[in-house]
């Protein structure tokens, strides 16, 4: 009994001997750290009083005839005047920044649009003479001014924009305004002369002198003034899909012609017509506003093949040659322009029986 309270009593002894020489080796450990912080602090604190003791004697003029200067001192006192200044990261300004390395160009969509200007226009459906059996031509007006073809006002991208894109670079050819058979072309210059646009000459009198002299000027053509297009499109019934068909031929846009002194309105000018087909595959690489909801994008060539714009009929074939404001007028016009689309659709109605 005697001999377990013995053994007891040198294990607790044991325990409490570890216990003190643990404690004694985190004091010097904090002690030594302590030290070690002070000896830091108070060698940064000479750092900065060093430098200002070295500063603060510039200020004052010495007369270098009774003033000794140790080489030493000098060669470190010019290399530190000669080293630059070296900027906070907060510091930093325009001037410091290379604009050279600036990224410009950034990704508007979270994918890579691979598609998006690269299309080809897909040819249209070869047509057997044989499988026609009844046609007709009809022009189209297209008033931008209507609710519903707003899109081809949008102000990212607006249709006569991308029309004047294609014509400048060449890849379309333009034809007389007043030719909608496609048999006159003309130059793209003269056809924006049309338009009020190219190089003119007028009187400026010089504002010392009073002295007037002819001065050439480019006049600009404000195309925010083509407010209507125009279609011509062919009409035919192919048997062979017994089906009735449309195909755009032509697109020409109407400027707004006004006087330059008094403002009043003269009349709509046709600028130039441009072949349809041959304006396809510029119209299918152009991004054209969806008026449903932002789903998917559409091209100019989607939006004519769908049908996605509001018009009305201005010309039929008929034996004089009229348009329909040359036999109608007033509000007859637009009942004359329902009457001929309304033909159009009993036509190809009437060619079924129920």
């Amino acid at each position: 009994m005697q001999f377990k309270k013995i053994s007891l009593l040198l294990l607790i002894l044991c325990v409490l001997s570890v216990t003190v020489s643990n404690a004694q080796k985190s004091k010097s450990k904090s002690k030594s750290k302590s030290s070690t912080i002070s000896s830091n602090s108070s060698g940064g604190d000479s750092t900065v009083m060093g430098s200002a003791a070295t500063t603060e004697p510039a200020a004052v003029p010495v007369d270098p005839s009774t003033t000794a200067v140790d080489p030493a001192l000098a060669g470190s006192a010019s290399a530190t005047a000669t080293q630059p200044a070296v900027l906070a990261p907060g510091a930093a300004t325009a001037s410091t920044i290379d604009s050279s390395n600036l990224k410009t160009e950034v990704q508007k969509l979270p994918w890579v649009q691979e598609i998006t200007g690269k299309r080809v226009a897909m040819s249209y459906e070869p047509i057997r003479e044989a499988d026609v059996f009844w046609w007709k031509n009809v022009w189209r007006v297209i008033d931008l001014r209507e609710k519903i073809n707003l899109h081809f006002k949008w102000p990212k991208a607006p249709f006569i924009q991308v029309i004047l894109d294609a014509v400048q670079s060449g890849k379309c050819q333009v034809y007389s305004g007043m030719d909608d058979d496609f048999t006159t072309p003309i130059d793209p210059k003269e056809a924006l002369s049309v338009a009020g646009g190219g190089i003119d000459s007028i009187y400026v009198p010089d504002p010392v002198t009073g002295i007037t002299s002819l001065t050439v000027i480019n006049k600009e053509v404000n195309w925010n003034n083509v407010n209507k297009l125009r279609l011509k499109e062919v009409w035919f019934f192919n048997k062979q899909t017994s089906t009735m068909e449309v195909r755009i031929m032509g697109i020409c846009p109407l400027y707004d012609n006004y006087d330059p002194t008094t403002g009043d309105f003269r009349g709509e000018v046709p600028i130039f017509w441009i072949y349809f087909p041959s304006l396809r595959q510029t119209l299918v690489n152009q991004q054209a506003y969806n008026p449903f909801p932002n789903g998917v994008r559409l091209n100019w060539d989607q939006v004519y093949a769908l049908r996605l714009f509001g018009s009305y009929i201005y010309k039929v074939d008929n034996v004089q040659d009229f348009r329909i404001k040359d036999y109608k007028s007033g509000i007859d016009i637009l009942y004359e322009s329902e009457a001929q689309k309304q033909n159009l659709f009993n036509f190809e109605h009437d060619l079924w029986e129920y």
